[in-house]
């Protein structure tokens, strides 16, 4: 580098101190390749500092104090106003020359921007949410889900959680064996559709529990509501019925704010997606092995007739769902502990 080769033969002394508890000393202070070289008068390397790194506070008088990064503690006092001058104009020299990564994550997320609202134009707003569903990592996905969990359970909970209940929910989200479904909570209160969320969790509400002595219909209820949920994810489902940006905070960041969370929430709470078809409800039993027989008597539509004259365990579902015992603890898991 030209400003190197230019100064490379400059030295002056300074006041040096290795750390704050360490006396003053007198020492050379010297240009290397790339480093400001700190010695003793007998020659001796003290220290060695990057040029790009150095940080100066000039003091009022024309004097400086460096040191080798921001929070170092080690220091040197210099008055010399050639070195100062010679400091600053090399480091300006090595900055210029330097990679910006925040100047590189700026233009790639213009770019990122531009490429966004050209599809955005082209192939409309559903495009986006679909491309924002489909590129959030596993891990994400998973974080996504927790958090608009806990949302959801500080807006229409706290969720149900006694002990054994529980574990007998924990027991039933591995016996309907989807892999779409990982864990089940429940909230007090009654609705007639169970909520999916990302990360494979159902939400169930106490009446899907408790007005029933078979947990066949608790199993319907989250059967049901997973077929809903075959051709479309969760997160892309909840996305279409948020504002966009939600969406391109996704796919510029994958994090979302509180604000963000809070919406979609919201939305999961109030949201009724449109019903499955028949044969995608039945296939959720058949690959469950669940009869679909009890669910089916207790829906006031349509779809019962269906699900009784077509149940594919037309007997009784050919594994038990729950033991006694387990399905009293889920029946009591919103009983105050």
């Amino acid at each position: 580098m030209t400003a190197l080769k230019k100064y490379q033969r400059l030295e002056c002394t300074g006041l040096w101190r290795s750390d704050l508890s360490a006396q003053r000393r007198e020492v050379i202070l010297s240009f290397g390749k790339a480093t400001l070289v700190l010695t003793d008068s007998q020659n001796r390397v003290l220290s060695h500092w990057s040029l790009a790194a150095v940080e100066v506070q000039k003091g009022r008088m024309g004097e400086a104090t460096l040191r080798p990064g921001a929070e170092a503690e080690e220091t040197i006092e210099i008055n010399d106003k050639v070195m100062l001058e010679a400091l600053l104009k090399v480091r300006k020299k090595i900055n210029q020359t330097s990679p910006h990564p925040g100047k590189l994550r700026l233009i790639i997320a213009i770019l990122t921007l531009v490429v966004i609202s050209s599809v955005t134009i082209f192939l409309g707003p559903p495009a986006v949410i679909s491309y924002a569903s489909k590129v959030l990592p596993n891990a994400k996905r998973l974080q996504l889900g927790q958090a608009l969990g806990q949302r959801i359970g500080q807006l229409a909970g706290p969720y149900c959680e006694k002990p054994e209940g529980t574990i007998a929910a924990q027991k039933l989200a591995k016996r309907l064996n989807s892999k779409n479904l990982k864990q089940i909570l429940v909230l007090p209160g009654g609705r007639d559709k169970a909520i999916i969320i990302p990360g494979g969790i159902a939400i169930l509400f106490e009446n899907m529990i408790k007005t029933t002595s078979n947990p066949e219909v608790t199993a319907g209820y989250i059967l049901s509501a997973l077929a809903d949920y075959e051709n479309k994810e969760p997160i892309q489902l909840h996305l279409s019925k948020v504002s966009f940006p939600v969406s391109l905070s996704l796919i510029m960041s994958n994090e979302l704010s509180e604000t963000q969370i809070d919406k979609l929430a919201k939305n999961a709470l109030a949201l009724s997606p449109d019903p499955a078809s028949n044969s995608l409800i039945l296939n959720s039993f058949r690959t469950a092995q669940v009869s679909s027989t009890p669910f089916a008597r207790i829906l006031s539509n349509k779809n019962s007739a269906y699900l009784i004259n077509n149940d594919p365990y037309p007997k009784n579902s050919p594994n038990l769902i729950l033991p006694d015992g387990a399905w009293l603890g889920l029946q009591s898991i919103c009983l105050k502990i």
